[in-house]
């Protein structure tokens, strides 16, 4: 079987192929798709990467030293603390952060009077192509990527059911067409499965 940082790829090209008219917003993949080459087909392809990042990867070079981030990016305050999203600006092509303690994020800032004195307080802009991996289109730790993301563990339930309550690689398959399918009849079976536990509970 092929990496699954390769499959996925050819089975959404393919997904892509066969359904012209089925537009694909975002994509949901796990860390081992955390590489540059899979970010720089969802931006040619207009898809939003919503992607594990893998912990073993350190800081990209060209992001500014003057800037501190956190694992995912982030852009961290002179405290520490991580600073807010507050949207992408077109005229800058970047993305804005604000201070936390000025948005009501933190009680207190042992930082405060080293800060702009602006009840705005101090601001970070941050630019997607310092960084395809790091600087998606929806933002790592905000509430709408953490709820997109979210949606991929229904795919790894169904995952589980295709391969250990179905088993499918015990079948000692191996041509593409046999797999696919007997996937097609385990999903038969599912979606069955899950129509049965709906009636089941309606009746009681």
């Amino acid at each position: 079987m092929p990496d699954d940082s390769v499959s996925a790829i050819v089975s959404l090209r393919e997904f892509r192929t066969i359904n012209p008219d089925i537009p694909v917003r975002d994509v949901c993949l796990d860390s081992a798709h955390d590489n540059y080459a899979t970010y720089g087909l969802c931006q040619k392809w207009d898809i939003r990467p919503f992607i594990d990042l893998n912990s073993n990867r350190g800081r990209p070079d060209s992001i500014p030293d003057s800037i501190s981030i956190d694992e995912d990016g982030t852009p961290l305050c002179m405290a520490g603390f991580r600073m807010v999203n507050w949207g992408y600006c077109k005229q800058k092509h970047s993305r804005k952060w604000r201070c936390p303690l000025a948005c009501g994020k933190v009680g207190s800032c042992p930082c405060k009077e080293k800060c702009p004195p602006s009840p705005y307080g101090r601001c970070v802009y941050t630019k997607p192509d310092w960084d395809i991996r790091l600087y998606t289109p929806v933002p790592r730790g905000t509430v709408e990527y953490k709820e997109i993301y979210n949606n991929r563990t229904s795919c790894e339930r169904v995952n589980n059911r295709v391969l250990n309550d179905y088993h499918l690689h015990d079948m000692g398959i191996h041509t593409r067409k046999r797999y696919s399918f007997f996937t097609m009849i385990i999903c038969v079976c599912i979606h069955l499965d899950a129509r049965l536990k709906k009636r089941t509970k309606l009746k009681s």
